[in-house]
């Protein structure tokens, strides 16, 4: 299969391409990138189209002279900077959807996956949250996710357009430097690496942790099977609190010197515990990176083990 990768420059995308490439799919990667150093391992094995996923034309060029049988939409401006700048958001995460979206009807493309986020969920739902649980962002960029969503969906019942997706949790791993999360996550971890030592000002921050490698194998599970039950699915990693996570840390890291602050509140936008057992049963999915096996396998590809 031929498959236009939109953001496949980035953080999850270029672990998109990898594993795409691995089972045997020809990929075309749209990004802005000028060099992409993520895909310099593949780079000879993909196509690679430089293009702006804020700019309506790119991306419909893109996917109408693809050759593409199927798109994969991973490309947005994650939080921080969707709250700085939220017409630029919206035209990048949401507008950059509906232009997809259209330019599949038009040429006949009928499968779609798009990269949602667990942002789209009410901060104050019931936990843990389940698939249908109540959707209700606190952020621009869970808003455009969520208005995204149900354009895939609006597009399934008119034009028979084969839309899925995920919704992941706190994702984290090599070469994340963006989005709310990075400071609890790969900001963390890399105080650690950098031998500390680490003071930690929110010790009982919790979220779900899931690192990119069980996140892209999630992906591929809903992508390539025959059906699903439903158009989108959480995929979740382990429930932590950054105290536990540090503490997993000090196991790979022992000489680093570690602090907590006590009493600090929370500053995540977003509710923590989640319920992905859809996604567990119907494609039989399970991390395989527990957090320590995760913060090894960071610092081996940080070079820092």
């Amino acid at each position: 299969m031929k498959i236009l990768l939109t953001g496949g420059a980035g953080f999850i995308g270029s672990q998109m391409a990898k594993a795409l490439l691995g089972q045997g799919d020809e990929v075309v990667v749209f990004d802005n990138v000028p060099e992409p150093e993520l895909l310099e391992p593949v780079r000879g094995r993909i196509t690679y189209v430089r293009g702006d996923a804020g700019s309506e034309a790119d991306m419909y060029r893109a996917v109408v002279t693809s050759g593409a049988d199927a798109v994969m939409h991973l490309a947005a401006i994650m939080g921080g900077p969707s709250e700085e700048d939220p017409p630029a958001a919206l035209q990048v995460n949401f507008r950059s959807t509906q232009i997809i979206l259209d330019a599949c009807a038009a040429v006949g493309i009928r499968k779609v996956f798009y990269m949602s986020s667990s942002a789209v969920y009410r901060q104050d739902a019931p936990e843990p949250v389940p698939d249908d649980g109540p959707l209700g962002p606190s952020n621009i960029y869970g808003l455009s996710k969520m208005a995204s969503e149900l354009l895939c969906c609006w597009y399934a019942r008119t034009h028979g357009i084969d839309c899925r997706g995920l919704r992941p949790t706190w994702v984290w791993g090599p070469h994340r430097s963006r989005g709310m999360t990075t400071l609890y996550t790969n900001g963390l971890i890399d105080r650690f690496l950098a031998g500390g030592p680490v003071r930690i000002t929110n010790p009982e921050e919790k979220g779900d942790w899931i690192y990119v490698h069980d996140l892209v194998r999630a992906a591929l599970l809903v992508w390539n099977a025959p059906a699903a039950s439903r158009r989108f699915y959480t995929a979740c990693g382990e429930l932590l609190t950054v105290r536990q996570v540090a503490e997993a840390a000090r196991k790979v890291f022992p000489h680093v010197a570690v602090t907590y602050a006590e009493g600090a509140a929370s500053s995540n936008p977003y509710a923590v515990d989640f319920d992905d057992s859809p996604l567990r049963t119907e494609f039989g999915f399970r991390p395989e990176f527990t957090i320590e096996r995760a913060i090894r396998d960071y610092a081996r590809a940080k070079g820092a083990v």
